[in-house]
């Protein structure tokens, strides 16, 4: 029996393998992230920081192991599933649209569904009449740039 102060973890991966192909990149994985925790993935390029992040998401071959979410194991769930219960990824290259706030960028990237964890996700909102969706450029010539 669990004790009362346990608290279930956020993000939890046991044991596990995963790549492209033939080619495994994540081995024997196992960590656990607890609510409001963070966690830091580092290293140099091509050791699989990136494939950690797309495995999360469902985009890699998982062959070994499980991916717990929030309580539920998301190890067979596919991609769009996991986006509706919360999972995602803003990455770090620069594809935004750079006349809006950090907060307008992710609103834009926002889609209609319902996740467990977010609850009702609204429509993406209108930006001088057209609905703004990822790689649609909007220009909004009304006012300057901000960066964050």
């Amino acid at each position: 029996m669990a004790s009362p102060d346990f608290v279930e973890p956020l993000l939890s991966f046991k044991n596990v393998r995963a790549g492209y192909g033939e080619a495994i990149v994540l081995d024997d994985i196992t960590f656990e992230m607890p609510e409001r925790g963070s966690l830091a993935v580092l290293g140099r390029n091509g050791v699989g920081k990136s494939t950690l992040l797309l495995t999360l998401m469902g985009f890699t071959q998982l062959r070994r192991g499980s991916i717990v979410w929030r309580g539920t194991d998301i190890t067979r769930m596919p991609p769009h599933r996991r986006a509706q219960v919360g999972i995602g990824w803003v990455a770090q290259e620069r594809e935004i649209f750079a006349n809006l706030s950090v907060e307008e960028n992710l609103t834009v990237a926002a889609r209609p569904g319902h996740g467990p964890a977010l609850g009702p996700v609204e429509e993406p909102r209108r930006i001088h009449g057209e609905r703004s969706a990822p790689g649609r450029h909007c220009h909004r010539s009304d006012r300057p740039a901000r960066s964050g």
